[in-house]
């Protein structure tokens, strides 16, 4: 092959791969809820949350449940640029608010969750 085509297949593995990746980062609003109105954790995570603003604030990292009963609580990364400085939060989902089509919303702010006691998958065993 010569310089030109392995140039052109280059930039084409390129601009594919910039595509797919502009895709998966835009969440889908309208199916994580169900008809009855369950929402499917599968789908929440991942999802950015947005404060009455429109600023977004974090994003959804995990859903925990309680073994033994309780607030069901949502495990939130907020801060950072490009993953560095995250830093992962709990709060009770019920703060977190979600209406079919719409991103989820928390009234809150970025510098208030920061200021938040940092959370940690620490697994029992």
């Amino acid at each position: 092959m010569n310089v030109k085509s392995i140039m052109a297949a280059s930039l084409l593995a390129i601009g594919l791969s910039v595509t797919a990746m502009a895709q998966s980062e835009t969440p889908s609003f309208a199916n994580f809820m169900t008809a009855d109105h369950s929402m499917r954790s599968s789908r929440v995570i991942g999802m950015p949350v947005y404060n009455e603003n429109h600023e977004k604030i974090g994003t959804v990292d995990d859903i925990l449940l309680p073994a033994n009963g309780g607030e069901v609580t949502a495990v939130l990364s907020v801060g950072g640029f490009l993953g560095v400085g995250v830093k992962m939060i709990n709060v009770p989902l019920s703060h977190v608010h979600f209406e079919p089509n719409h991103p989820p919303m928390m009234p809150a702010s970025k510098p208030a969750l920061m200021s938040m006691p940092k959370y940690s998958y620490d697994y029992a065993g």
